[in-house]
């Protein structure tokens, strides 16, 4: 065989392309033959499905911004009632947790002591003023005397010296009186405002000397919640701004109150500065001492987006979130704010009031899907 008539390797190969080639055309232009003839398609893909709880129907609300605050309550005026005179104590009237008016008597101490005081200068009284009445008579007599030059003027000016001494023991003797009755006002202990008894420091029959506390007595009409801010959010607590806040044993009910008071300085060995809120309660029902949660309201925004931040997604350097729309999954970029304490975010664009979207951050899901909503099956009895 001549080499003009023996095939080479590449012509075969070339030739074994060549018909897969015409194979796969033909078989193409069959099955499009027999699609067109009405013969099914391939299937398209199944579509997603949600729970119920897996979307949210967006609303706009009302949204505040807040700083958490933390703190104990405490009686914003609050007095001990001390003894004024030493004595024993022969009365106490009321007890801890009954309310008192103010210029209600409270306790009173033995007045044995103060009264014998008061005869005592009752005494030096009558005693400086009959010191006078004798003083007066020697200064009168020894001016005639000395008018008609019976004696001299220094004698005269001893006499008359002798009653300006009488005289200033009189107005001494008259202060000292004055001072030992109202002593015995003092053995009598006022509530000196409206309040509650919130403790007692001694019981009757025991003695106490001055200034020794009696009872204590605080007002509970209106109570003070110091809480520490971080420095770092100080620019944001003004006078006035409210404060909401729960307590304690009281469940899901919320109190509010409002900053007074602001410290001019961090608090020694923190980054942080005490804010102090006044809080109304009239009715009662809070107590001094009782552990308040809340936060201070600094921002309020009406007809707000609101979502859980959960539903929001960084994607590819991208805030988006996923929303159902005809039965269509779509991934919608949206700009948001700062989450807040709660966990929720302001989405101040992308996305509108009424939209259904994902709950749940599900990862990343795929843009354009098909979607539905799975409804929970009847309970058949």
């Amino acid at each position: 065989m001549s080499l003009a008539t023996k095939p080479s390797s590449l012509h075969i190969t070339l030739a074994l392309t060549a018909t897969a080639m015409l194979a796969a055309l033909v078989g193409t232009a069959a099955v499009g033959a027999r699609t067109s003839q009405g013969a099914p398609a391939p299937a398209a893909a199944a579509a997603l499905e949600f729970a119920p709880t897996d979307i949210l129907t967006v609303e706009a609300q009302r949204l505040q911004r807040a700083l958490p605050l933390t703190g104990t309550l405490t009686p914003r005026t609050e007095a001990r009632v001390k003894a004024k005179v030493a004595g024993e104590i022969l009365a106490m009237s009321v007890r801890e947790g009954e309310a008192v008016r103010r210029g209600q008597v409270l306790a009173r101490i033995d007045q044995t002591e103060v009264e014998a005081r008061v005869a005592a200068r009752t005494a030096e009284l009558e005693a400086a003023r009959a010191q006078l009445v004798l003083a007066e008579k020697n200064r009168s007599t020894q001016k005639a005397l000395l008018e008609r030059n019976f004696i001299s003027r220094n004698a005269f000016d001893a006499t008359d010296s002798s009653f300006e001494v009488a005289a200033a023991k009189l107005r001494a003797a008259e202060a000292e009186l004055a001072m030992a009755r109202k002593s015995q006002g003092d053995a009598l202990l006022v509530a000196p405002f409206d309040g509650v008894i919130s403790a007692r420091h001694a019981r009757q029959g025991e003695r106490v000397s001055v200034d020794a506390p009696v009872v204590s007595v605080v007002d509970l009409a209106r109570l003070e919640l110091e809480a520490a801010v971080p420095a770092a959010h100080i620019a944001r607590v003004e006078i006035g701004q409210p404060v909401a806040f729960r307590v304690d044993g009281f469940g899901e009910r919320e109190f509010s109150g409002r900053i007074e008071r602001i410290s001019p300085a961090t608090v020694a060995g923190t980054r942080s500065i005490n804010v102090y809120a006044v809080i109304d309660n009239r009715d009662g029902a809070l107590r001094g001492g009782l552990f308040a949660q809340g936060r201070l309201i600094w921002d309020q925004v009406d007809d707000a987006i609101v979502v859980p931040a959960s539903a929001v997604r960084e994607e590819a350097g991208s805030t988006v979130v996923y929303a159902i729309e005809a039965g269509t999954l779509r991934r919608k970029p949206v700009k948001v704010m700062p989450a807040d304490a709660e966990g929720r975010v302001q989405i101040v664009a992308g996305l509108a009031g009424g939209a259904s979207i994902v709950r749940s951050n599900l990862g990343a899901l795929p843009d354009g899907a098909r979607a539905r909503i799975t409804r929970p099956a009847a309970v058949v009895n």
